[in-house]
């Protein structure tokens, strides 16, 4: 074997070499832009699902806080309702107690 020959063979498994990686390569590529397909698809779905949590919180907020002015209200009206009773009894009791000042004792 001469000189040529071996030089044929060396640039025959270089070629191949070459080629076996450029597909090594390739295919490494491939499985990159399907994985990041894949994660783009899944960033965008969590993307959606963070937006539509956003406008069902802002909405369960609105309420809490409509919640809370209502139960004020009730506290209040309850509160309103107990000082009026305790009027109602102290005015009945001061008007029994005229009531007999006032009548003649025999």
């Amino acid at each position: 074997m001469d000189l040529m020959t071996y030089a044929g063979w060396m640039f025959g498994a270089l070629a191949t070499v070459a080629t076996v990686a450029a597909a090594v390569v390739k295919v490494k590529s491939s499985v990159d832009n399907t994985t990041s397909e894949i994660w783009r698809g899944e960033a965008e779905a969590q993307k959606a699902r963070a937006d539509r949590l956003e406008v069902e919180l802002g909405e369960l907020s609105s309420r809490v806080t409509r919640l809370e002015q209502e139960r004020e209200l009730l506290l209040s009206m309850a509160t309103g309702q107990a000082a009026m009773n305790d009027f109602r009894a102290a005015v009945t009791s001061q008007l029994d107690e005229i009531k007999t000042l006032l009548t003649p004792t025999p």
